[in-house]
């Protein structure tokens, strides 16, 4: 059976059976309000490979931000070993007040089931030959979901990536910082491959998500993050997104070693606030007792501060 074939057998199999080890889950658990501060310095958040921008230290309003693709295909079809790893992921997430994480496609029971989170996005489950978006939030803050929204454009279905078995897109939703301190949060998962196709995809995808965030997010700070599958050479389609959104990238912000890494996180503050990055890491607590890491990407944190 070739890659293709399971991956369509798998997801039909969804449909069929319902939900099981490894499938999404119809139910998450029911959000309880949770006050804990994960913030940078605190027990459990490993200091990693961290660039500071040099910024006095906030006074109360920071928070802490994990963008990590996990790698959740079928076992077999990931990259990775989620049917083992994801369960290692599931406690390491509470080191940080949001986390957005992608290619949660197979194994979100696993991922959410020693997470704290007060509040989580609900799944979008695979449907036929759709495998679902994989996009997926946990936070310590008062998050609601507002929408997932598939690309208009893909490509490769039996080649490149296979990004048209995916309804990958972004998911949109709105955490609350602070009483009257409320962000729209986008996470991201933009078409893969290397590709003349898959970049052309991802250019059309930019301009969707810039479009999107004109319209439902005018005036409004916002928060970008996840897998961007915009490496150096995908540099006008970066910086399409960056000046046609107004966002900052936080790598950048802070003068960090890897512009070009893939996984991101964005930002803009509004006319009531700011939003500042005050640091930047590929953080590496997320392995196994050998050391081997739990996906094949590394995820990005970033320490934020807002000010009025």
């Amino acid at each position: 059976m070739t890659r293709l074939a399971a991956l369509v057998l798998f997801a039909s199999s969804l449909v069929a059976c319902g939900s099981n080890d490894g499938a999404l889950p119809a139910d998450v658990p029911a959000p309880v309000e949770d006050k804990t501060s994960r913030e940078a310095g605190a027990p459990g958040f490993d200091a990693g490979k961290v660039v500071d921008s040099g910024a006095p230290a906030p006074s109360g309003t920071a928070f802490s931000v994990l963008t990590y693709n996990v790698a959740g295909l079928p076992e077999g079809l990931s990259s990775s070993k989620p049917a083992t790893n994801t369960k290692l992921i599931s406690p390491k997430l509470n080191a940080f007040d949001l986390v957005m994480v992608q290619e949660d496609f197979a194994y979100h029971a696993d991922l959410a089931s020693l997470a704290t989170h007060a509040y989580r996005s609900t799944p979008k489950g695979a449907s036929g030959a759709d495998l679902g978006d994989g996009v997926n939030v946990f936070s310590a803050l008062r998050y609601t979901q507002t929408a997932r929204v598939k690309w208009n454009d893909c490509n490769g279905i039996v080649d490149d990536k296979n990004d048209c078995l995916t309804s990958k897109g972004f998911l949109v939703g709105a955490l609350e910082l602070a009483p009257g301190v409320v962000i729209d949060v986008y996470d991201m998962h933009a078409d893969a491959g290397r590709a003349s196709g898959d970049a052309k995809a991802r250019t059309k995808q930019v301009a969707q998500l810039v479009a999107e965030i004109a319209a439902r997010s005018a005036g409004k700070a916002v928060l970008v993050a996840g897998d961007t599958n915009m490496k150096t050479e995908d540099e006008p389609a970066v910086l399409a997104l960056l000046s046609g959104a107004g966002l900052t990238d936080a790598c950048r912000a802070v003068a960090c070693p890897e512009p070009g890494r893939i996984d991101r996180v964005m930002f803009r503050g509004s006319a009531d606030f700011a939003l500042i990055a005050k640091s930047w890491a590929v953080e590496t607590t997320f392995v196994d007792a050998k050391g081997d890491p739990l996906s094949d990407h590394e995820p990005v944190r970033v320490g934020m501060e807002w000010r009025r």
